[in-house]
Formats: C-alpha cells, structure tokens, sequence
C-alpha cells in the first residue's frame, strides 16, 4: 500500500552547493558560480523522489480507471497522476483549464475527436481550452501533468462536474482511509 513514509525514500537531498568536488582552487567554477548555487540552494524546493510502488497507490476513479497520485503542487494548482485500465474503456467529454502534458507507459490511448493514437513513449500536449473525449486500450497506462481544472460535461454538453487538484487528492485520501493506509503528505509540494 502507501505509507507514509518509506525507508527507501531518501530524506534529505544534498544542497547543490555542498556537492562541489573540487576545492576553490581546483574548480573552473567562478565566485559567481558559486554564489549562483548557494543562492539557488537557499530559494529553490529540494528535488523529489517518489517510490512508486511504495510512497503511493492505485485507487479506483470511475468505471476502470484507475489513478495513481505523484505529486500535488499546491502553489501552481498542478498535479501528476498515473491513469490506467485493464480493459477498453472511455471517460466522458471535458476541458481543460490549463495545460496538460501526457507519456504513454504502455499501451494505448486517444481522443475521439482526433485522428492520432499515443503509444508506448509517446508525448501529447494538451492546450488550455481544449474539449475531447478520452478513450483508453485495455492495459494503458499514462502519467498526465495536469495544471488547473478539468470540467466533465454531460451528453448535452451541460456541465456535470469540475475537478481540480483538490478532488484528486480528495479521492487518494478517502481511498487510504477506507483502506487503513496512512496518505503520503509528501506527494504535496
């Protein structure tokens, strides 16, 4: 399941500037080099690892879909999730608010209302605005950097729903508690 926190996870990440080989005198890097890294340390967020089979989970979403959560950046409204299926299977027409980006793991996935088919490494961007209706093969699996929300719309094209990062965290944290699993806090950045 996903603990909280793993002994594989490292804890703490190395400032940039406490990683320098060389000593002053053997290094081609300039003092403003080095003041560079040692302001970038002190106004930068540490980098992130997520173990995915240990630091998060599969949850269900709708139909079966499945989710993933990989990180919740609550400054930008952006947040990472794996989506998969076992079987064919569509989600319903929507917009996106904000950019989304998309690499394809395996398997394969579209839009009806485009004529290309993303595969295994494939890449897609997604522009705010854009309304389509997703469709996944069976065994897909994707990782969706998704920036602002996602409004679901009904076959009348009325507006049925809108989810941001909000809801998606909402949905990992009352899988993990239905569970008995602890959520990972450090999914948020």
């Amino acid at each position: 399941m996903a603990p909280a926190q793993t002994q594989d996870t490292p804890e703490n990440t190395q400032k940039s500037s406490d990683l320098l080989e060389h000593s002053k005198g053997d290094s081609v890097l300039t003092d403003k080099d080095r003041k560079a890294l040692v302001f970038t340390d002190k106004h930068s967020s540490p980098d992130v690892y997520v173990n995915s089979s240990k630091d998060t989970l599969w949850h269900p979403w709708t139909g079966t879909l499945e989710l993933k959560p990989l990180r919740f950046e609550t400054r930008s409204g952006s947040f990472v999730i794996g989506l998969r299926t076992p079987v064919d299977c569509w989600l319903g027409k929507h917009r996106h608010r904000g950019t989304v980006t998309a690499v394809t793991l395996s398997g394969n996935w579209r839009y009806k209302e485009y004529d290309w088919v993303a595969g295994p490494g494939d890449y897609v961007v997604e522009n705010p605005g854009t309304i389509h209706t997703l469709f996944m093969g069976a065994g897909a699996e994707v990782v969706f950097t998704i920036t602002g929300s996602l409004e679901f719309f009904n076959d009348d094209d009325s507006l049925r729903e809108t989810m941001d990062i909000f809801s998606f965290a909402e949905l990992y944290y009352d899988h993990c508690k239905e569970k008995g699993v602890e959520p990972n806090e450090k999914l948020w950045y």
